[in-house]
């Protein structure tokens, strides 16, 4: 009976805990119309689909964010869309949060040029965004002039 029990405990612990394939540690400033954040925070990748963004300031947590199919924080769950038309623009892509912490290309590779360091992108749309992103090992840097976004994450050495 102790054996069955001591089973079913372990398979389900085994069931509920994520594995993480990336956890470094930042310093992250995300500005925009609605947001500001610039502090030291993590970006934890769990497998494929889900990503998980916390900024602490004297370690306290400020913001935490988990993206997967919709966009995640304490106060409840909305669709990446409507992440993008209330804190960045409504005219970027549904994954564009996501793609830029993951260190990924936006707007399906949209003139990439890549560089020894990593990659470069400059997008415009006369009436919409003015974004440059780059994306090196030690940072990601994404300003979208027309909207007034900066979002920075540079790799903190240990």
């Amino acid at each position: 009976m102790h054996y069955i029990f001591l089973l079913s405990i372990f398979f389900f612990l085994g069931c509920s805990v994520k594995k993480i394939t990336n956890d470094f540690v930042y310093f992250i400033t995300i500005k925009s119309k609605n947001m500001r954040y610039s502090d030291i925070g993590y970006i934890k990748k769990y497998g494929n689909n889900s990503i998980e963004l916390e900024i602490y300031s004297a370690g306290n947590p400020l913001l935490r964010l988990v993206i997967n199919k919709k966009i995640c924080t304490k106060s409840g769950c909305i669709s990446k869309e409507r992440f993008n038309e209330l804190y960045l623009s409504k005219n970027y892509p549904k994954d564009l949060f996501k793609n830029i912490l993951q260190g990924e290309s936006i707007f399906n590779g949209k003139n990439l040029i890549k560089n020894r360091q990593g990659f470069e992108q400059k997008i415009y749309n006369k009436n919409s965004f003015d974004i440059i992103y780059r994306v090196s090992k030690d940072e990601i840097y994404f300003k979208d002039r027309l909207n007034n976004i900066l979002i920075k994450i540079k790799n903190i050495k240990g």
